[in-house]
């Protein structure tokens, strides 16, 4: 098969308010159970401002009332997502990336290993003055086994959702502004939500300077529009108009919505007890 980046993609870009953050990951779920249906690999941006994405493990805060009281109070807003497990943070200088490929258009499906590594690649080549590396940064939020660093600090974490019809491999990368205080305000969120209980749920020890921005390691200014830039234009042959067909099909506004109705349940759990 050709390289990846070579072949057509769609792409869909997405800024959304806090009032509607679930529609993020309800389009991330319809679109996976619609991947039999893309015409192509498909790139999705979205952005979110003042907001913690939250995962399901951090239900298990013993103190979780505390925690969110503590972000409600810094006007951060959050919501539970329904993949991966731990918090995240959700700015004006983060941008949210996914990569869609259906099993249809591929040779053979993709390996959880290989899925990750596609979108290292496609991050490496955005960004070819930088050595970026994949491997835990154990005390950076959320952290994992392909999070993606420059001199072993963290600029962007990684997870993925598969089915039967394709994969989605999803990507937070910290492009500017205060990655610092985004790391001192996650570090104090799991402060507030242990309180000294023993964390025997292995929530992260976070060191607020495990973590950089792009904009920090390149010393020059880079915008969330750059970054969208210079990752589409890793994919020469890239275009809108096939997606936008599918989004106005009857069978995708229906996932789109039950997905939604989904997501709004799963909130439910942040606020029992």
């Amino acid at each position: 098969m050709q390289n990846f980046t070579q072949q057509h993609v769609e792409y869909f870009d997405q800024p959304l308010q806090p009032a509607n953050n679930l529609t993020s990951f309800a389009y991330t779920n319809a679109l996976l159970r619609l991947s039999e249906e893309l015409p192509a690999p498909l790139l999705h941006f979205w952005t979110l401002e003042d907001s913690v994405i939250l995962g399901l493990k951090d239900q298990r805060l013993p103190h979780l009332n505390a925690a969110l009281s503590f972000l409600y109070d810094h006007q951060q807003h959050y919501f539970m997502r329904n993949s991966g497990g731990l918090a995240v943070v959700s700015d004006g200088g983060v941008l949210n990336f996914s990569l869609f490929f259906p099993w249809h258009l591929e040779d053979h499906q993709l390996t959880i290993d290989a899925a990750y590594q596609r979108m290292e690649e496609v991050v490496a080549a955005a960004f070819p003055e930088l050595t970026i590396e994949t491997g835990e940064i154990t005390h950076s939020y959320c952290p994992g086994s392909f999070d993606l660093s420059v001199n072993r600090q963290k600029i962007g974490g990684i997870s993925q959702r598969r089915n039967a019809s394709g994969v989605v491999v999803m990507l937070y990368l910290s492009v500017n502004g205060n990655q610092l205080g985004r790391g001192e305000l996650i570090r104090d969120f799991y402060s507030r939500g242990l309180q000294g209980v023993a964390n025997k749920w292995h929530f992260p020890d976070i060191w607020p300077t495990a973590m950089t921005t792009l904009a920090d390691l390149l010393h020059q200014p880079l915008t969330v529009e750059d970054t969208k830039q210079r990752l589409l234009n890793v994919f020469p042959d890239h275009g809108q108009d096939n997606f936008h067909q599918l989004t106005w099909s009857p069978s995708f506004i229906k996932l789109a919505n039950d997905e939604l109705v989904a997501m709004t349940r799963l909130q439910e759990r942040l606020h029992k007890g």
